[in-house]
């Protein structure tokens, strides 16, 4: 590609700091750096691939964070991050090879369940405002993996809400507070970034230029968003965890209507 222009690239960097504060709190920064990448006129494969870079930088911050801060369920967070990583690797493979996901098909899919997942947690407003985890038991470690390598194949092929579906395992089947799940869903975030990025690097479908600063300016802005989250609490995080699973269906299947 040309090399991109200056303004161009400190507008999405601007984006790439906001995406990283919100990401950090409750998921679906993607649904800010995704159409920031693509508005390069970028193949589908490399906006994917330059993302990467940048969601990566914010996962890492935020799980630095969370980790410092004890926010972390560690056994959950290990397990879930090498499961989600084996998921993304292959949902990688899947999009390089495919070219592109099925934009409205993934956007009518994966926004009806955002909503839907909003809803729920909406209406079970006794979720996630008190730890009731049980422990690494049987049951939670098989839902953690299975959740791991789902959500993890989902976020290497398509992408956005993967932070708020993620959280949303940890809170409502897991019964984590609203703090530590976000934790844990940022350690499992980090593991399938870092596997899909690796995966994306090596087929050289990263736009450098573009990725360094956006990448720089997520990970501020994730460092904001992470320390807002321990600071404010449980009762917070619920809140934006909404808008943000809300704002991500939204603009999914406001593809559809293009």
């Amino acid at each position: 590609m040309p090399e991109p222009e200056t303004l161009h690239v400190a507008l999405c960097t601007a984006v790439a700091f906001a995406a990283g504060w919100i990401d950090a709190m409750a998921g679906g920064g993607g649904i800010l750096t995704v159409p920031a990448i693509a508005s390069f006129g970028l193949p589908m494969p490399v906006v994917g691939g330059t993302n990467k870079v940048v969601g990566t930088s914010g996962s890492v911050t935020a799980t630095l964070t969370f980790l410092s801060k004890g926010k972390v369920e560690r056994r959950i967070a290990v397990l879930g991050a090498a499961t989600a990583a084996v998921g993304a690797v292959f949902g990688a493979l899947a999009l390089a090879r495919l070219g592109r996901a099925d934009e409205r098909l993934a956007g009518m899919i994966f926004g009806g369940l955002l909503v839907a997942v909003a809803l729920h947690m909406f209406f079970r407003k006794s979720l996630g405002g008190e730890s009731a985890y049980a422990g690494p038991t049987a049951r939670n470690l098989a839902i953690t993996a299975a959740a791991g390598i789902l959500i993890g194949f989902y976020d290497g092929f398509f992408g956005p809400g993967t932070g708020s579906f993620l959280v949303f395992v940890m809170v409502r089947f897991l019964r984590f507070d609203y703090v530590v799940g976000t934790g844990n869903a940022k350690c499992m975030n980090f593991g399938s970034n870092i596997a899909s990025l690796a995966t994306f690097i090596a087929m050289g479908l990263v736009v450098w230029p573009v990725a360094i600063p956006m990448a720089a300016a997520n990970a501020a802005g994730s460092w904001c968003g992470s320390r807002m989250a321990i600071a404010k609490g449980a009762g917070f995080i619920r809140w934006v965890f909404l808008a943000a699973a809300v704002a991500v269906a939204a603009r999914m299947v406001g593809t559809l209507v293009r």
